[in-house]
């Protein structure tokens, strides 16, 4: 198995260090935890951003958006549950 890749996260704009998936009655979700807020679900109005940290800061730096992608809840749940993906604090 491959090691996952690890990935910076925004959620509104904000940097978050700690997301994660978990099952619910409703099915998989993404659960987000912040110092501030506590741990909430986020749903489809949020709007979700990766930034793929295998490229030095420089070559992110020419890319469109500094290299902020946009993603769909659903891939973001299906990228982190199958372990794709890591979100991790730091750059």
């Amino acid at each position: 198995m491959l090691p996952a890749r690890k990935v910076a996260l925004r959620v509104n704009g904000v940097r978050v260090a700690n997301a994660r998936v978990r099952r619910s009655q409703k099915g998989r979700e993404l659960v987000i935890t912040d110092p501030r807020l506590g741990a909430f679900a986020a749903d489809e109005t949020f709007i979700l951003e990766l930034l793929e940290l295998l490229h030095p800061p420089e070559t992110r730096n020419r890319l469109p958006n500094g290299g902020w992608r946009k993603v769909s809840l659903r891939i973001l749940i299906a990228l982190l549950g199958s372990g794709v993906v890591r979100v991790v604090g730091d750059g």
